[in-house]
């Protein structure tokens, strides 16, 4: 409670018998060292009851606290200090107010009459008749109300004849009424929560919806503080349709960065008779200053749980499930990886046929420098283990030793120079030709060379000062030796480096402005990035893994343009097209958009394209045109298949102090209605902080 947070002053304050008179000092101002101030029209000593009294437009300053009132007493012996009249207290930002102030400057217990409290953190409200301090962090109450509501007609809140509370534990009301706009709603004779003064622990409150899957909804949320690093959420999720769900989300913080979310969800669905659930992980663990553990794992009881079940955007329809988890090791040049990947295919009617890579081994020497010349030695070496039931399997190595080179030549031009040779080892079982041992060596090399043309312009137009502009023009070669490979195994795309001789040019484009700021510190904010680039291939065949609509018949490549442009902070625009000059086609677009006014309102949308394969386009709207309404709307449309893959509504209507919020959720097969209530600083009985 912000008025018992002071020191006793008595020491100090007895020091002031040896200067002050024992009559009236009007206008006085009198310091005490580091104790107490006090400043009022009137400020006498009286020697018998050792006690100062202050009267008319009194102040005391002490650890950071003020004291208004138009009377104050001040008793030196047995620190008790009493105020009356207008009593406002300040410290921080907090506010108590009332007609009656007592306080004990050594116990710092005490209490105040008609009492209001105001405390900034949480924006909470509290008034009683009577408020008192017991103890250290111990607190009561008498008819008191409670609400984060600002002004005299609070939206809600809740009132008690009588709470006791103690910080950091619990708090007990009794006769406790729940008001909205002054109309009691709810009642209950006792009410028991936690009390503390970072986060707490309680029930949430409930959401209501209802799904054509799932029937009538009913979601019970309870928050957990296990401790400062640590919290967890229950989700009690009752569905008429399917029976009674469980989800816990925990979320941890460590040492050194580590950090970490395991989240799950079960249910037994009445509807298919069967158990069914998904645990997702994502941790990140320093073990070590060198030694990291990383896991993010996505696992389903069933292929179609997400379709039933997925509640985010996107996840409905998802094709493929991925987990990984790593430990990594780092010192100095070295670096080696050791992870384990898992993929789960929704779409095929088991798993035993998708490939699996358990584990994947890395060692890498990171670039190093030859005789202090301008020649950089590096090592890259994988090691994987392939793992189906069904299917090919086996062990790839790869070694890949590497040089590069790197100058600046005249005229500012740059040549940089890579090559290797590329080993790799099998052992593959029911690969029909491939199967025993293999290998194959090719030999790669690439190289550039780029010249980066600079300008700067002096612009002065408002916080804009100046632009820069630089160009780099580049050409490049890469190399790839033409090899046999039909008889070795084929696991992925990594087994199938394909011979060739491509050249490339391509221009880049980078506008950069820089801006004034009020600290005189300037703003440098890229506002352009524009390349331009194609290939063309002088042997052997091509695959444009980016490219889903290539077309390999033309040694001409797709003429690619690439853009980010932020014009504004407001505004972000990209795009990442592809044009087939040989057959007059746009072969893949991706391209969006972001847009908001900074007040809530807010555009974007993302279209992709690929020619004869996908079309697909998502939006995104916010609108806050109306208050207290707040609309968001995002729609998923598949061009191929001709229909609206989801599209989620929501409206939130928000109040200083409160929120109702409303969604519906529209799928092939699934529309859901959800609402939600929120009181604002209170997302649980456990969040109340009255003091």
């Amino acid at each position: 409670m912000v008025i018992m947070n002071c020191r006793p002053a008595i020491i100090l304050l007895g020091l002031t018998l040896l200067i002050l008179p024992n009559r009236p000092a009007f206008g006085a101002d009198v310091p005490q060292a580091a104790g107490v101030k006090i400043q009022a029209d009137t400020l006498s000593y009286d020697s018998p009851s050792d006690t100062y009294q202050a009267t008319g437009n009194v102040e005391m300053h002490w650890d950071g606290a003020t004291l208004f009132a138009d009377k104050a007493l001040l008793h030196q012996s047995t620190g008790d200090a009493d105020a009356t009249g207008r009593v406002r207290l300040l410290k921080n930002d907090d506010t108590l107010k009332g007609d009656h102030l007592s306080i004990n400057l050594d116990s710092q217990n005490g209490e105040a009459e008609n009492a209001e409290m105001f405390y900034k953190q949480s924006n909470f409200h509290l008034q009683s008749r009577r408020l008192a301090k017991t103890g250290l962090g111990d607190y009561r109450l008498e008819q008191g109300t409670f609400t984060t509501c600002d002004g005299p007609s609070p939206s809600w809140k809740f009132t008690a004849d009588k709470m006791d509370v103690t910080l950091d534990e619990y708090g007990t009301a009794r006769h406790v009424l729940f008001y909205v706009k002054g109309i009691p709603l709810f009642y209950t004779p006792y009410l028991i929560f936690p009390v503390t003064r970072e986060r707490q622990s309680g029930f949430l409150f409930p959401h209501i919806g209802s799904s054509d899957k799932k029937g009538f909804t009913l979601g019970i949320p309870y928050y957990w503080a296990i401790s400062p690093s640590q919290d967890l959420t229950a989700l009690l999720d009752v569905q008429s349709k399917r029976g009674v769900g469980l989800g816990l989300d925990y979320r941890y913080l460590g040492n050194a960065g580590s950090h970490g979310n395991l989240a799950s969800y079960g249910i037994y669905d009445r509807l298919e008779g069967r158990g069914r659930g998904e645990i997702k992980l994502v941790q990140l663990q320093a073990i070590a200053s060198a030694l990291t553990f990383r896991s993010d794992l996505d696992l389903t009881s069933d292929r179609t749980f997400l379709n039933d079940y997925g509640e985010t955007t996107g996840v409905y329809n998802r094709q493929f499930l991925d987990s990984s988890a790593s430990v990594s090791w780092h010192r100095q040049a070295y670096l080696v990886n050791i992870e384990g990947r898992y993929a789960d295919n929704l779409n095929a009617p088991n798993n035993r046929a998708t490939l699996q890579r358990l584990p994947v081994v890395n060692f890498s020497v990171i670039p190093q420098r030859l005789w202090g010349g301008p020649i950089y030695a590096a090592l890259d070496s994988q090691f994987t283990n392939f793992h189906r039931n069904d299917g090919s399997r086996g062990e790839r190595f790869i070694l890949n030793p590497a040089l590069s080179f790197f100058r600046v030549l005249p005229a500012g031009l740059e040549l940089a120079v890579q090559g290797g040779y590329q080993l790799r080892f099998y052992n593959a079982n029911n690969a029909g030709v491939a199967d025993g041992t293999s290998g194959v060596g090719l030999g790669w090399a690439n190289a550039s060379l780029a010249t980066p043309l600079e300008r700067v312009y002096e612009i002065n137009d408002g916080n804009l000062k100046r632009l820069r502009h630089t160009l780099v023009p580049a050409i490049g070669y890469t190399l790839t030796q033409e090899r046999n490979q039909e008889n070795l195994p084929l696991f992925d795309y990594d087994d199938r480096p394909l011979g060739q001789q491509l050249l490339g040019w391509s221009l880049t484009s980078y506008l950069t402005g820089r801006y004034a700021t009020p600290s005189g510190a300037p703003d440098y904010r890229e506002l352009l990035f524009l390349r331009l680039s194609q290939g063309y291939q002088l042997s052997g065949s091509r695959r444009d893994l980016l490219n889903l609509a290539d077309d390999d018949r033309d040694r001409l490549t797709d003429l690619r343009l690439e853009m980010r442009a932020n014009p504004d902070k407001r505004l972000t625009v990209s795009l990442d097209s592809r044009y087939n000059p040989g057959l007059a086609r746009i072969s893949t677009v991706s391209a969006g958009f972001d847009l908001t006014d900074g007040s809530g309102n807010f555009a974007g949308a993302s279209y992709f394209y690929a020619r004869n394969r996908l079309g697909y386009l998502e939006g995104r709207l916010g609108l806050t045109l109306v208050k207290p309404f707040i609309f968001n709307y995002t729609p998923r449309y598949s061009f191929d298949k001709g229909e609206f893959l989801e599209s989620l509504y929501t409206l939130e209507y928000r109040q200083q102090c409160w929120s109702l919020d409303f969604s519906y959720q529209d799928r092939p097969g699934n529309r859901s209605f959800l609402v939600s209530f929120t009181l604002s600083g209170l997302g649980s009985f456990g969040k109340i902080r009255p003091f």
